[in-house]
C-alpha cells in the first residue's frame, strides 16, 4: 500500500507538531498505517456517498501516543482510500481535544476535503507519506 497526502494535510501537520502535545504526529499517522492492509482500511465507514469498491473517504481514529487517553481524545485523520490502486491519500488531520482540537466537521467540509484531494490527484500535486 501507498501513503500521499495533500498541501492541507502537511501543512496541518506542521501547524499542530509544533505544540508539544502533538509533536508525535507524524509518527502516530505511521504507526496506525503501517500494519493495516487496504482492504481493513477500506471496511470503516464511508463519510461520503461514492462508487463502492473505488473511492471512499475516511476518518480514522489515531491515537495520540504524547497523551494517556485513549483514540476518542486523540487525532482524526480525513484520508481517501483507493482500493484498486492500493493508495490512501491523507487529506486533512486534526486533534479532537486540546487548545488546537475542534469537534465534528460538516458533510460540506468533508466535500471541500475530498474535492481538494481529487484535485490534488488530478493536477500530480500529491506529496509522499514517508515512514521510517
Amino acid at each position: 500500500m501507498k501513503l500521499y497526502c495533500v498541501k492541507q494535510f502537511n501543512d496541518e501537520c506542521a501547524k499542530l507538531t509544533k505544540n508539544n502535545s502533538y509533536s508525535n504526529l507524524i509518527n502516530d499517522v505511521c504507526s496506525y498505517f503501517k500494519n493495516k492492509t487496504i482492504t481493513e482500511l477500506h471496511q470503516t465507514h464511508d463519510l461520503l456517498t461514492t462508487h463502492t469498491g473505488v473511492y471512499s473517504l475516511h476518518k480514522y481514529r489515531i491515537k495520540n501516543s504524547k497523551i494517556n487517553k485513549g483514540k476518542s481524545s486523540s487525532y482524526r485523520c480525513i484520508a481517501v482510500c483507493l482500493p484498486k490502486l492500493e493508495v490512501v491519500i491523507l487529506g486533512f488531520v486534526y486533534a479532537k481535544t486540546g487548545s488546537d482540537g475542534f469537534d465534528n466537521l460538516s458533510k460540506e467540509t468533508y466535500k471541500e476535503i475530498a474535492k481538494n484531494i481529487a484535485d490534488a490527484k488530478t493536477n500530480n500535486l500529491l506529496i509522499d507519506f514517508i515512514c521510517n
